[in-house]
């Protein structure tokens, strides 16, 4: 489980990195190094990337502690499957959102949500 975790974060850093990049490509190095005090409108894929951040950022508050959790409690195995399904969808939903498929992104979603439940049950007994 511990390498799930760090493979999630691994995603948020490049989803946290994304938008910054998009950016950079926008404006350039001398004004990406200055003030930013005037930045024109991230292009519309960098708007998605930054709201696909937002999205991992709130799923976090619920995959990080039943990953802990299911570490104390020694259920790694029973959780694993949730946690994976949990990452692959994450993994598609960016990319999907990014490029602005609907209905794979939002079935996406559902998908790493069915993930997080499954990491969930094992918890209840």
């Amino acid at each position: 489980m511990i390498n799930m975790i760090l493979a999630v974060l691994a995603l948020y850093v490049v989803q946290l990195f994304t938008p910054a990049l998009m950016r950079f490509s926008q404006i350039g190095l001398n004004r990406y190094v200055g003030s930013r005090d005037d930045l024109p409108s991230l292009p519309l894929a960098g708007q998605r990337a930054e709201r696909a951040l937002n999205n991992l950022k709130e799923s976090l508050f619920l995959f990080l502690p039943l990953a802990i959790l299911t570490i104390v409690q020694g259920n790694e195995v029973e959780t694993l499957v949730g946690a994976e399904i949990f990452l692959a969808a994450r993994v598609v939903y960016a990319i999907s959102y990014i490029l602005a498929v609907p209905w794979l992104r939002s079935i996406v979603w559902v998908i790493g949500f069915a993930g997080l439940i499954i990491m969930a049950l094992p918890l209840f007994g």
